[in-house]
């Protein structure tokens, strides 16, 4: 009898608790109700900035394009008087729904045979109220002022040199023209601190939300995402200059920093799509999804194959839309767990690893490779020992992939400027074969510190060329000649035409290469002392094929 009463009573408070517990759902649904959507009327469900860049690389527009059905959404609203749409996902065909309802699951599956999958996310504390979203989109007429090329990084010099960036810099790409957006946990007073003041008054900063809790601003809440926009876009020459200042940011918050659900994967997914609806050119995110309050979730090494985590598919998604995503590896290098998370093990992200700026592993960036067998991470940048701007308006050091992963999305963006009639698949593997392990990569870093100026020279070689070219060093020191290697498959005739400095003539030499590998040397004169650095325009043109390079000299 005692047995009946205590299991009546554990019943009744375990029904009274669910009744008090409202959560957030994911509900993916089994189909597409296309309604008055069509392919060929892009504009009724894509913006013109999305339509044009599918255009421009020629990307196909899909179903996969059109929005989540609203008569679906409306049938779970119709079931659940309680239930409120917080977000969609075209993309993955889903939603995230707010209920009050005891057994919000089981109702669903029930009635709905229109759903392919459903699961609990978020556990709120209290009963939700929710008032009108924070996305502020800004206003793009007021005139850009220009940043120069030759910039003064201050205690940022090393940080920004180990990557050779500041070589793209010195040729003009800082990002001009280019969109970046942030998925982040806030950016606590970024629009208060010096590091940011010029790109508010000169309008670079194009639009906020918070996904998070749309009521408040991103401004507000966390700040983690200050330091790590400062990797990017901080602009105080003589203190801190960061990896591509010129760009056009976005700062969109995902995380929510009271605690760690899986809805914070879906609020990443929706921020990706918020990009693309924006026709931003580069996502980056310090963000990694490995284990969540909520313990039965939890992500094996199993997982990490590119198609478990929903914010993975979502990426991968991204890339093949137009833009590049680049992603921190994380920080468990020392831990027992010593991988990288989702999404950064999705198969078309940049995984980003840590160094410090002489080029040491950091011990904390997270291993290599995913569970398929993927080499990650896909480069490395500094993040240990990383001057950041802080939202007390203070420059200071700090660790984390958090901040290599910012560094790194900037010098993609610088690489976007210089060839925005490349595909993000023609720059992402630029990038990887740009690492120094490239060759032989490994588990710790990947393909290794990426050279960015290798890059560049990377995407200037024409796709179809008979010859091969090795470059040690796209960088030439003191006095040092110009030294590389040409591979052809016969004998040929080539004529090498370059200029050291402004006020020196063209030098052209003609070279008989014979079959299989030439070494070539071209003298070069000691640099004027008047100047720091000089750019060398490379052309050597075997018969009709011109191929071009662009080294530094200091």
């Amino acid at each position: 009898m005692k047995k009946t009463i205590f299991t009546a009573i554990f019943l009744f408070l375990t029904v009274l608790l669910c009744s008090q517990s409202p959560a957030k759902y994911w509900v993916q649904f089994s189909f597409k109700d296309p309604g008055a959507y069509s392919i060929n009327k892009p504009e009724a469900f894509l913006s013109p900035t999305a339509i044009e860049k599918r255009k421009q690389f020629g990307i196909p527009i899909t179903e996969q394009d059109f929005p989540v059905s609203t008569k679906l959404i409306e049938i779970i609203t119709n079931l659940d008087s309680t239930a409120v749409l917080l977000t969609t996902s075209k993309w993955l065909n889903g939603a995230t729904f707010y209920s009050e309802h005891p057994d919000f699951i089981t109702l669903i599956q029930e009635n709905g045979k229109f759903i392919n999958y459903i699961e609990q996310t978020f556990t709120c504390s209290e009963p939700e109220v929710f008032t009108q979203k924070n996305t502020l989109l800004f206003n793009t007429e007021t005139p850009l002022v220009a940043i120069p090329n030759d910039l003064d990084y201050g205690f940022g010099t090393q940080q920004i040199r180990i990557n050779n960036i500041h070589w793209l810099h010195r040729l003009g790409y800082k990002g001009e023209g280019v969109s970046l957006q942030l998925n982040d946990g806030g950016f606590q007073n970024a629009d208060q601190i010096r590091h940011f003041q010029q790109h508010f008054k000169d309008n670079r900063v194009r639009g906020i939300r918070n996904i998070v809790q749309p009521e408040k601003s991103t401004f507000q809440d966390g700040n983690h995402g200050t330091g790590v926009w400062s990797c990017i876009a901080a602009y105080l020459p003589g203190e801190l200059v960061g990896s591509a200042p010129a760009c056009n940011f976005y700062l969109v918050q995902t995380e929510d920093n009271r605690t760690e659900y899986v809805i914070e994967e879906d609020n990443w997914v929706v921020a990706l799509e918020f990009a693309d609806s924006l026709g931003v050119d580069i996502v980056s995110s310090s963000l990694g999804y490995t284990t969540f309050d909520d313990t039965t979730y939890y992500r094996g090494y199993s997982s990490l194959d590119g198609k478990t985590s929903r914010a993975s598919l979502a990426a991968d998604i991204a890339v093949s839309k137009g833009m590049i995503v680049i992603n921190s590896a994380g920080n468990s290098g020392r831990n027992k767990w010593h991988y990288i998370g989702c999404p950064a093990e999705a198969t078309h992200i940049l995984a980003v690893g840590a160094v410090d700026s002489l080029g040491n592993k950091a011990p904390f960036s997270s291993f290599g490779p995913t569970y398929d067998g993927r080499v990650k991470p896909d480069g490395a940048a500094v993040g240990w020992q990383t001057y950041v701007g802080r939202e007390n308006d203070k420059t200071i050091r700090g660790n984390g992939t958090s901040y290599s992963a910012p560094m790194f999305a900037g010098m993609v963006a610088c690489l976007r400027q210089a060839f925005p009639n490349k595909t993000s698949f023609e720059i992402i593997d630029a990038v990887r074969r740009s690492g120094a392990n490239y060759a032989t990569p490994d588990t710790a870093l990947g393909y290794g510190i990426t050279d960015f100026l290798k890059a560049y020279n990377l995407l200037l070689e024409p796709e179809n060329g008979n010859l091969n070219f090795t470059f040690d060093t796209f960088v030439v020191t003191g006095k040092n000649d110009i030294s590389f290697t040409v591979k052809t498959g016969e004998d040929t005739k080539v004529t090498v035409n370059y200029l050291l400095h402004e006020d020196e003539k063209k030098i052209s030499k003609d070279f008989n290469l014979k079959t299989g590998e030439n070494e070539i040397r071209l003298p070069v004169t000691k640099l004027p002392k008047k100047k720091k650095y000089d750019i060398i325009d490379l052309k050597i043109l075997d018969g009709k094929t011109e191929y071009q390079y662009v080294l530094g000299r200091e």
